[in-house]
């Protein structure tokens, strides 16, 4: 799994939780509502430095429970390989630089969304700050006393900085210090009363820190723009937070009703004409006030401030749980394709994975595409094996951690091989088969290679590869023993690689072993002499490495 993605399936399950866990505590007051929210949003960024930082730790996955991508569980049909070896090696391919893969593109795509993103919001930024350069101080009236007298009561330390834009219908509060409220001109001439209720309300902004809290989930959303999970979270957290404002106004004193009707007059006021859109929390905004209104006058919710008890134990739960998960190893997905020496895709391939720690085995089977996946394992270093008969074994260690590995391996031929026995005038051939007549006629040689065409006419082209049709002997020489190594008792084991041509002629042998240089020559004399109908790969003859034994026995 690439990094990119086990971070933001992180982040979606620390977020669902919190919105499970708000959803739960929709009997507690929307302060309460509101820090949970805000805590969620701050461990979902926290998982990244989190992750870096904690010891990591693996998730207990499955052992035995591999996928075999478009394969069939059905065995595939015996490739009749008489005298080739299935012992394999491997030669590994990286994946060519111009395939089109979704792993390039996608991190591309996230970047240029969380970019516009990050543009609007910087976009907003710009804007508050040209609004608040357009705006007139307000030093003095009712709007600065009502003000002060306020910030007393909620114990807010710096004076708050009022504005009075040019806007007719922005009413929002941002900014740590100086604290700024903007409010629009019409609102200066406003009564008393109204203006109280206001500033209750927007400095109770103030005091809790909503505004950093906003632009928290703000940088939440940037980063995981394509998550809706983000965008409900963040939506959410808006309205948890005007609800929590309201809830302070009315622990103030001010009856609900009253309170109702002064929020429905300024809104009315204030939605004559379309605000822009700004990175801060507004009083009025008309798409919010019937959810506010059924709550402000519904005697029976909970109006009370969230403890520091509370906010201490739900913060430390989520951010032990939000550790935990960050350091959290999920599975790393490997895959691949297997190819023959022509680069054919190779179908119904047995590919093995093996732990090196736990010996623990994971087995699939490619596709008709000769892909093969594996289910998300455990960081690890694993020993690779593809076995397809009629080729070499392709082997290989793969190290597992973090990022999805892919792999390709093409598959070498494999070789021929076959040993002798001579014993005297006697000979025992271990090809599989009975040999030919010694020194068989041209025209029986010709009649035998028929049936090598007869193949290549008979097989149907097919974009899979791994079709092997094996050699096979029709012409075979005994070896000579001679006589006086016989009789002195002198023998042994004489080997020899050779190759066997498109032609079916033995060309290019070399002694690997050596006894006696008498013995290797009547090796040799016998082995040259050999022909073979020929070796088809995917209907194409090809050439073909053969081993050879020799056992020279005076006994």
């Amino acid at each position: 799994m690439s990094p990119w993605l086990d971070e933001a399936l992180k982040v979606s399950a620390v977020v669902l939780t919190g919105l499970m866990v708000t959803l739960l505590a929709r009997q507690r007051s929307a302060a309460a509502r509101h820090w949970l929210l805000a805590a969620t949003i701050g461990c979902a960024l926290a998982i990244p430095i989190l992750g870096r930082v904690l010891p990591a730790w693996s998730l207990p996955l499955a052992t035995a429970a591999p996928i075999s991508p478009g394969s069939s569980e059905a065995p595939a049909a015996p490739v009749r390989t008489p005298t080739v070896a299935e012992q394999l090696t491997f030669d590994v391919r990286q994946p060519s630089p111009t395939v089109f893969e979704a792993s390039a593109i996608v991190p591309a795509i996230w970047l240029a969304g969380s970019l516009c993103c990050l543009a609007l919001l910087l976009a907003g930024l710009v804007r508050l700050a040209l609004l608040a350069a357009r705006a007139t101080p307000i030093d003095d009236g009712p709007w600065v006393s009502i003000a002060r007298e306020i910030e007393r009561e909620y114990g807010i330390s710096r004076p708050t900085r009022l504005l009075c834009g040019t806007h007719p219908s922005l009413l929002v509060t941002w900014g740590v210090r100086p604290a700024r409220v903007l409010i629009p001109a019409a609102s200066v001439a406003w009564a008393d009363d109204r203006i109280r209720v206001v500033l209750r309300h927007e400095l109770a902004h103030v005091r809790r820190g909503d505004w950093l809290v906003q632009l928290a989930g703000e940088l939440l959303r940037i980063l995981h723009w394509f998550n809706p999970l983000a965008w409900i979270v963040c939506a959410r957290l808006r309205s948890e937070s005007e609800q929590a404002c309201d809830d302070e106004v009315l622990r103030g004193g001010v009856p609900a009703s009253d309170y109702a009707t002064h929020l429905l007059d300024a809104t009315r006021a204030l939605c004559l004409e379309r605000a822009p859109r700004v990175p801060a929390p507004a009083m009025a905004r008309c798409s919010r006030l019937e959810r506010r209104f059924d709550a402000m006058l519904n005697t029976r919710v909970i109006r009370t401030p969230a403890t520091g008890w509370f906010r201490v134990m739900t913060g430390a739960l989520l951010l032990a749980a939000t550790g935990v998960l960050a350091a959290a190893q999920g599975g790393t997905l490997f895959s691949g394709t297997i190819t023959d020496s022509t680069g054919a895709p190779v179908a119904e391939a047995k590919v093995v994975l093996t732990n090196a720690t736990t010996a623990a085995k994971h087995e699939v089977k490619t596709n008709e595409r000769g892909q093969f996946a594996f289910v998300p394992l455990p960081a690890a270093s694993y020993t690779f094996e593809a076995l397809v008969p009629g080729f070499k074994k392709a082997e290989a260690t793969i190290p597992l951690s973090g990022a999805s590995v892919r792999r390709d391996f093409a598959l070498a031929l494999g070789t021929l091989s076959e040993s002798v026995t001579i014993s005297g005038s006697k000979e025992v051939s271990s090809a599989g088969a009975a040999p030919p007549a010694t020194n068989a006629k041209p025209r029986e040689a010709d009649l035998s290679r028929s049936a090598l065409q007869r193949d290549i006419a008979a097989c149907e082209p097919s974009a899979q590869g791994g079709r092997i049709r094996p050699p096979r002997k029709i012409k075979d020489v005994r070896p000579v023993y001679p006589p006086a190594l016989q009789a002195a008792g002198i023998g042994g084991i004489v080997t020899m690689t050779a190759t066997i041509g498109t032609d079916g002629m033995v060309k290019d042998y070399e002694i690997t072993k050596s006894v006696h240089p008498e013995l290797d020559a009547a090796a040799v004399e016998a082995v040259r002499s050999w022909q073979f109908d020929g070796t088809l790969l995917n209907c194409a003859p090809i050439e073909v490495t053969m081993t050879v034994s020799l056992k020279f026995e005076s006994k």
